[in-house]
């Protein structure tokens, strides 16, 4: 995958290696080699529609997913794995595909400065996730826009911009934080993906509709009208400029102006632009005739953090996840 490699440590990779050392090294560290332990299923908030009878099924498919996890995370070495499933929340649509979770997370071993003794810590960045049926914090709503000018407001959702490839499959790069990266793998039936990109025209409409009502709100001579007036005249220039077969190219979003800022160019995906789409998670992706707990839809999403036990999750992971196993479950 396209992603940072390992030749260099980070600050925190050499913080790791210099307070090992007051407990024997950063070998003594990986040493310690934990054990898979399973921790109790989430099952609070199932379907209430979903018969109970057939969580069975949900369960075989779950265990069958941490299988494949297992089989990628071989080596323990300075963590301590856990792992259950999950079924909560409610399908797509009435009676549809039902949602649920093989989750696994990674404690890490450290050697704790205070005591000068390896410890096991009570948190982690390192989690698999592999969602069943549902999207989970992959789109993010961006805003609600008229986008075919028929009065019709939409609900407009950011890809996350793509991260390169991982065994041929597209790695989505998702929203950092202070501890920890995160990532995504989109399995649909068919090929298919659960959402549509808009078009520039479609983009570039709703954007007009948009600015126009504002410009109603506020009087004329306000720094508000001239803020409007001159977004709206690079948004009628490039519509005037660009031809019908460039409009209804995919609307990528250039991260340097966002999704409000357009001043007459889109992005570029490669650059780290990334894509306005409608959901289709909806009963015109899914197939009603098979039953409701077969995998029709699966996000496999992963994190880590900067340490040296993180670094040996992530390289392990990525390197031995087997993709086309979890890609085969589809529709099984």
């Amino acid at each position: 995958m396209n992603c940072p490699g390992y030749a260099q440590l980070s600050k925190r990779e050499l913080n790791d290696r210099k307070t090992a050392e007051l407990c024997g090294g950063i070998d003594s560290v990986m040493a310690r080699k934990g054990r898979w332990k399973k921790e109790t299923d989430d099952l609070a908030f199932p379907d209430k529609t979903f018969p109970s009878s057939q969580h069975k099924f949900v369960n075989a498919r779950a265990d069958s997913i941490h299988s494949l996890i297992k089989e990628a995370i071989s080596n323990l070495s300075g963590f301590e794995p856990r792992w259950q499933r999950g079924m909560r929340g409610d399908p797509y649509y009435p009676g549809g595909p039902v949602p649920y979770t093989s989750t696994s997370f990674f404690l890490e071993y450290y050697c704790n400065a205070n005591v000068k003794k390896l410890v096991l810590g009570d948190e982690t960045s390192n989690w698999v996730y592999v969602f069943v049926n549902q999207l989970n914090w992959f789109l993010y709503k961006a805003d609600t826009l008229d986008i075919n000018d028929d009065g019709k407001v939409k609900t407009i959702f950011q890809l996350p911009p793509k991260a390169g490839k991982l065994k041929g499959m597209t790695v989505y790069k998702l929203r950092e934080t202070q501890f920890s990266n995160s990532w995504a793998i989109i399995i649909g039936r068919d090929g298919k993906l659960p959402w549509r990109a808009i078009t520039q025209k479609q983009y570039l409409t709703g954007l007009k509709n948009q600015y126009q009502k504002q410009l109603k709100r506020f009087g004329k001579g306000t720094s508000y009208e001239r803020d409007y007036t001159n977004k709206l005249k690079y948004i009628n220039d490039y519509l005037q400029l660009a031809d019908e077969q460039t409009l209804q190219q995919p609307a990528i979003i250039d991260p340097k102006s966002g999704i409000w800022g357009f001043k007459g160019k889109f992005g570029d995906e490669d650059a780290g632009g990334f894509r306005l789409v409608l959901s289709a998670g909806s009963d015109k992706y899914f197939d009603k005739t098979l039953p409701r707990y077969v995998p029709q839809l699966i996000q496999l999403y992963w994190s880590h953090g900067h340490s040296l036990v993180s670094s040996h999750f992530k390289k392990q992971f990525e390197e031995n996840f087997p993709l086309e196993k979890l890609k085969a479950m589809i529709d099984k």
